[in-house]
Parts: structure tokens; C-alpha cells; sequence
């Protein structure tokens, strides 16, 4: 495995630069994993991009790891940072500025110009081609000053290669997060999509925007999360499947609609793409702080289904699942992401991709998308205790009060309250208190290891690596069903293990708070980080270790 790291200001192209050198590296079928860290201000906080590398023809991308084998700099700050990171002092490479830059590694490099500098460095010494690194710069910007630029750091990092990459042959695709989501999305019949830009969602809207019109689609940036949401339960009680997305600021907007969803009982599915808070917080940080949000939010008592994917590929398959939900339980169907993982790029064999696409069938569940003319339609009728048949406009005698005031079973405002609260609210409060889903969490790993680490978004990329690397001490669980809480089923995964390690980006242990009831006669702890940062597998495994040694909750924040 080799890895790069490159730091600068924000507003220098860091993150362009780390695009072209993740593409180059994708054409070469490598598979890889990269990590961005990026300032809330627009110019003058520092951006750094960081990719890991597998070799050989190996499919999975490796974790993000302490040991970095080249780091390139713009400042002293930046070197401060990698010093202690990169493997060989002598791969630290900075402009001529800087001060803790070995000597020999500094070169002249324009404010404006450093990226593509930085870019040359790494691709020469990686043994990446220049010609493809020529190529990828034309392509991005103009001028013969920058292929300059490139060349000369080129041959800078081409002079301290060593173990250059191998070649590999793999057919693959770069992807995030969200695009996984919006890929998912389209598979699953979605072609309206209403939005409000937000950080890490925004991508989200920028992806469907180009995506969905060549298939007949259409998005809408509309003026505030408000809108969108209330906009998509338009268009989904027209029968449209759609989605809205945001991040914790615009999900507290959309709280008013999600109350609505749970009156009206009309199928959406609900992303949050979680970051530090509260209010903005720290909105280029990742955190899982909103999950008891997500789990409460709305006013009155109404059904909900919270889900949250455990790695990239699991986003693909978690909204196709989502949107299926929502169709048969009628409810608001809410997916928890982090910032990490919505942002974080893989590149990964294309054949992965096309089968978490294919692998969920889509399911309109009780909706009537086109019928014969209805008699007797009752919209909020509950048969045997099934969900009730939802029609669309268009189906005659089939339309009906989507009403938010309380109605009766045919959507009638001011009925008998003494007896609806007892019937129609009941059924419409409890019908997602046991769902039908064959997915609840994922166990890596032997079930007979003393420990169990249980986890889920972000984490899942360490739970699965720190297992592999210890498969006699630890076993994985990445939960995927937060809400209803599966309580057999976790139960059951840590039956023969004594520890159980909650890792969670929170405070004050929101995962546990939920699964506690299910981990009874459990040495219980909890491993807590809310300092905006992933962690890398080293200090993953620390912090386990020193759980282990002290028996005692580790907080890092």
C-alpha cells in the first residue's frame, strides 16, 4: 500500500489536485481511498487531501492510516502536522518558505501554481507517467506555465523513488458517498429531486442536477430546506419517488414537514448528512450528534424508520431499501449519514458498484400508481392490521384529504376524537414498531471473540479493518436499523462475547443511549470522539487498547 498527502490554503486547488491525481490513479485501475479535511472559511484556512493506495489487484480500498510515505506542504503549519506522520523525514517536500522542510526537498512555487507543483511531486514519486499527468493538467487549466510547474516537482519526487507503484488492471469507478446515494436513488425509481445547497449534502443536489435530465428527470434548487422538503411531499403524494437531503441545520427546518409526513401518512425518504453542532457548528467536520434528533423529531407521536449505511457501497443499497420502506409503512423513512462518509471517495471495480445497484428491486408496496375506477375508497382503512391503500391523483374514485388537521379513515377533518386517537392513531402510531427489513446490522468477523465493537456510518470502515487485523479478539457489529431499535437481532450477535465498545462521533453516547436495552449483563463502554476528526486505524486502535487497560470510557474531544 503506498500513501500521499498533499496540504495547502484553501483556495489554492488542493482538492483539485487530489480529483486529478484520484482519476489518474482510477485509469490505472488502482483501487483507493481518499480523505479530505477542508476549512469553514472560503479563503485562508488550510485544506489537505489524503490517498491511500492498494497495489497488486487488491479490490478494497485501504482505511485511512497514521503512516504517510510523501507529504507535500505550503507552510510550516502544515509540515508540523506531517512531521510526525510521514514514514521518512526526507519526503517532506514545501515550497522554498518553508522552514521545517528538509532543505533539499524545498523548491521555488508560486501561491497559485502550488497544487500543480504538489501534484508532480507525488505522481513522480509514485512512478505515476508524466505524460498522463500532462494530460489530466491541460485538461484542467490553461496555460504552459502549469505543465512547467508540474514537471519541475515532477522530477523533484521522481528523485527520491523508490518502490514505485506496481501495475495493476482492475476496471474501476471513483465514487462518494452521495454519489452512492444518488446512484442508489435513480435505481430506485427517483427522477424529481428538490433541494437546498448545504454542507456535505450539496453534492447531492450538484449530482442529480446533471444526472437526472438525460433520463427525463428534473431537479429544483428551491429557496430554503422549507421548501424542498414540502415541495417533495408534493411530488411523492403525486406518486413520484423522491428524497430530500441536508445536513443538521436544514434537517431542524424540515422538522415542521416530517410532523406532516406522520399526520398525512405520505411516503419520503429523508437524508442527513450529520456534521459538528450545534446550530452551524462545525459544518466541514464530521459528527453522529443528530441521531436522537432524528430519531424524536416532530411535534406529536408518530411512526418514523431511522436507517444509516455502514460503508460507501451500503449507501447504494440502504436508500433503494429506504424508499421501499417508506412506500409500505407510509412514514417518513430517515437515513443518518456523517460527514465522513458522505464525502469519503473509493475507487472501487466498477462490477461492485453495478451489483449493490441491482441488488434491491424496487417495491411500490400498497400504492395504486394506475387502477380500475375504486369504489368505496377509504384512504386510511386498515385491513387486518396491513397498511392501508394509498392511491395517486388520476385513479378515479380514488382521491382523497391528505389532511394534517386529525381526520378520519377517509381524511376528514374534525371527526369524534374520543374514538380516532383510540383507532386510527393507534394503528398510524405503532405500525413501524416491528418492520419487515432482513438487514438490521452486519456481523464481521467470529462471534466468539471476546469483544465486540459496535458501530455504524464512518466507523464501519474501522470496525472492518481493526477486526481483520485482531479476528481472535474482536468482532464487528455495524448496526444499519437505529429505529425501531432490533433488539433480537443485536442481542443475539453479542451473545458469546463479555465487552461490548460503543464507538460513536458524539458526545454523550447517542448510539449506546439506543441499544443499551439490548446489551444487558454487558461490560458496557463507550468510545466517544467529538473533535470534528476521523479517526486514523492507528488511533482507532489505541483508543480500543485503552479502554481495554483502563476499563473505562475514552472521551476525545
Amino acid at each position: 500500500m503506498k500513501s500521499a498527502a498533499l496540504l495547502g490554503l484553501t483556495g489554492q486547488g488542493i482538492e483539485t489536485a487530489g480529483e486529478i491525481l484520484s482519476s489518474i490513479l482510477q485509469s490505472q485501475g488502482y483501487s483507493h481511498r481518499a480523505w479530505r479535511d477542508f476549512s469553514t472559511i472560503i479563503r485562508g484556512g488550510h485544506t489537505a487531501f489524503e490517498i491511500y493506495i492498494s497495489e497488486e489487484g487488491e479490490e478494497s480500498p485501504p482505511p485511512r492510516i497514521e503512516a504517510i510515505d510523501i507529504a507535500v506542504v505550503w507552510d510550516d503549519e502544515g509540515a508540523k502536522r506531517y512531521l510526525p506522520r510521514v514514514k521518512d523525514k526526507g519526503l517532506l517536500f514545501g515550497p522554498s518558505t518553508t522552514t521545517l522542510v528538509p532543505e533539499e526537498n524545498r523548491e521555488e512555487s508560486p501561491k497559485l501554481g502550488f497544487n500543480v507543483w504538489s501534484l508532480g511531486i507525488i505522481a513522480g514519486y509514485l512512478g505515476i507517467p508524466f505524460s498522463l499527468i500532462e494530460e489530466a493538467v491541460n485538461a484542467r487549466f490553461r496555460g504552459e506555465s502549469n505543465n512547467k510547474l508540474a514537471h519541475r516537482g515532477y522530477l523533484l519526487g521522481q528523485s527520491k523513488a523508490k518502490d514505485i507503484l506496481k501495475p495493476s488492471s482492475l476496471s474501476n469507478v471513483t465514487i462518494s458517498g452521495n454519489d452512492a446515494l444518488c446512484l442508489g436513488a435513480i435505481a430506485g425509481e427517483v427522477r424529481h429531486y428538490f433541494g437546498y445547497p448545504i454542507t456535505p449534502a450539496s453534492e447531492i443536489l450538484e449530482n442529480l442536477s446533471k444526472w437526472l435530465p438525460p433520463i427525463g428527470g428534473k431537479t429544483y434548487q428551491v429557496e430554503d430546506e422549507i421548501a424542498a422538503i414540502h415541495a417533495a411531499i408534493g411530488a411523492s403524494f403525486a406518486g413520484k419517488r423522491t428524497f430530500v437531503a441536508s445536513s443538521g441545520p436544514g434537517i431542524a427546518l424540515m422538522t415542521e414537514g416530517i410532523s406532516y409526513l406522520g399526520a398525512t401518512e405520505i411516503p419520503l425518504v429523508i437524508i442527513d448528512n450529520q456534521r459538528g453542532g450545534p446550530s452551524t457548528g462545525m459544518p466541514t467536520k464530521t459528527e453522529q450528534s443528530d441521531l436522537l434528533h432524528l430519531r424524536y423529531a416532530g411535534h406529536g407521536e408518530f411512526a418514523r424508520i431511522l436507517l444509516s449505511p455502514t460503508n460507501v457501497l451500503d449507501c447504494i443499497v440502504v436508500i433503494q431499501e429506504a424508499l421501499n420502506l417508506a412506500d409500505y409503512y407510509q412514514c417518513p423513512v430517515i437515513i443518518a449519514l456523517d460527514l465522513d462518509l458522505a464525502l469519503r471517495r473509493i475507487s472501487i471495480p466498477w462490477s461492485s458498484v453495478e451489483k449493490a445497484i441491482r441488488s434491491v428491486a424496487v417495491d411500490r408496496g400498497p400504492t395504486l400508481t394506475e387502477s380500475a375506477p375504486l369504489e368505496g375508497y377509504v384512504r386510511y382503512r386498515s385491513v387486518d392490521g396491513a397498511p392501508p391503500i394509498r392511491t395517486i391523483p388520476g385513479i378515479k374514485g380514488g382521491a382523497y384529504v391528505a389532511s394534517g388537521d386529525e381526520h378520519d379513515e377517509r381524511g376528514f377533518m374534525e371527526p369524534n376524537y374520543k374514538e380516532v386517537r383510540h383507532t386510527l392513531h393507534m394503528r398510524r402510531l405503532h405500525k413501524t414498531d416491528h418492520i419487515q427489513y432482513n438487514r438490521p446490522l452486519s456481523i464481521v468477523g467470529n462471534t466468539e471473540a471476546p469483544v465486540a465493537i459496535v458501530g455504524t456510518g464512518s466507523m464501519g470502515e474501522l470496525i472492518e479493518n481493526i477486526v481483520n487485523l485482531h479476528p481472535d479478539k474482536y468482532v464487528g457489529v455495524l448496526l444499519r436499523q437505529l429505529h425501531p431499535v432490533p433488539m433480537e437481532e443485536i442481542s443475539a450477535a453479542v451473545s458469546n462475547v463479555k465487552t461490548v465498545i460503543v464507538a460513536e462521533y458524539n458526545a454523550t453516547g447517542q448510539i449506546r443511549s439506543i441499544i443499551e436495552p439490548a446489551l444487558v449483563d454487558k461490560n458496557l463502554h463507550s468510545l466517544l470522539r467529538f473533535d470534528g476528526e476521523h479517526y486514523t486505524l492507528e488511533e482507532f486502535e489505541n483508543s480500543l487498547n485503552g479502554i481495554e487497560s483502563n476499563q473505562n470510557e475514552l472521551i476525545r474531544g
